[in-house]
């Protein structure tokens, strides 16, 4: 089981409104700054929605570095890039997510082996990438925490 866990950095304006501000840290005990901007935040750290990008990009992008290597295609770069529509609308829920692989060569490379460790990467390998397509489904628990 993994687990990150994502807390209030419990700060807020001069006029008393909250501001947006969370740590999250990883089980592995990596931390990242997540927050909104002004309006809702003060623009502190990524948005919850570009970290979910992020982790999509970076998790095909270790699945095609190992799948490139495994076929022995003489990569030298790799960049991932990944964009995301939104619906206008609360929850404003991506409709469409493209991945773009750019890739520097080091020499001659099999096309078709290129294609199919990509495919490889975000379809077979990807947690991130099988969690956002087959209908994971998200249930939630309150914890009442009593003042010390």
């Amino acid at each position: 089981m993994q687990k990150a866990v994502a807390v209030w950095q419990g700060k807020t304006r001069s006029n008393g409104t909250p501001i947006t501000s969370f740590e999250v840290q990883a089980a592995s005990g990596h931390k990242a700054m997540v927050d909104e901007p002004p309006v809702y935040g003060d623009d502190l750290g990524m948005r919850p929605t570009e970290m979910l990008l992020g982790a999509l990009g970076s998790c095909t992008g270790v699945n095609a570095v190992l799948l490139l290597r495994k076929y022995r295609q003489p990569f030298k770069s790799l960049r991932v890039e990944v964009e995301g529509d939104q619906l206008p609308d609360w929850p404003h829920a991506f409709t469409q997510v493209r991945i773009t692989f750019a890739i520097e060569w080091n020499g001659k490379f099999d096309a078709k082996l290129v294609d199919e460790a990509l495919d490889q990467a975000c379809n077979k390998y990807c947690p991130v990438d099988a969690t956002l397509t087959r209908g994971t489904q998200i249930k939630f628990d309150r914890q009442d925490v009593r003042p010390r």
